[in-house]
């Protein structure tokens, strides 16, 4: 079951926080990566869920993206609601991994998590 019991919410509305570096196409591509490797993701909250098996184990994850020119990105974990760092720690690490979209110039961007039980 790949992440078969769980659901990410996704956010309707863009971040209202002011971004430095990345133009507005580029957060879009960024956001959409994001979104298609979200099983990956994911797996970090789903891990940690099937250990507490707690209902009530949900929350957001707020974490402020660094892009470099050569598509490669760092992440810290700025905010959110989960509050649990093995969630933290893992997906701080898994989005490192990512090849993110060439940008002109270094920048931030937030990208909000939603992580909830689908069951």
């Amino acid at each position: 079951s790949e992440g078969g019991n769980v659901r990410v919410v996704k956010n309707p509305e863009p971040a209202s926080v002011q971004t430095g570096g990345i133009s507005p196409d580029k957060q879009a591509e960024v956001q959409l990566l994001l979104q298609q490797r979200d099983p990956s993701t994911l797996r970090c909250y789903q891990d940690v869920l099937d250990e507490k098996h707690d209902r009530a184990f949900k929350g957001t994850v707020i974490v402020l993206l660094s892009l470099e020119p050569g598509g490669k990105g760092s992440a810290k974990v700025i905010g959110g609601t989960l509050n649990n760092k093995d969630v933290s720690d893992c997906l701080v690490s898994k989005l490192g991994e990512f090849e993110y979209p060439q940008v002109d110039q270094s920048g931030t961007m937030q990208y909000v998590y939603r992580f909830e039980p689908a069951y």
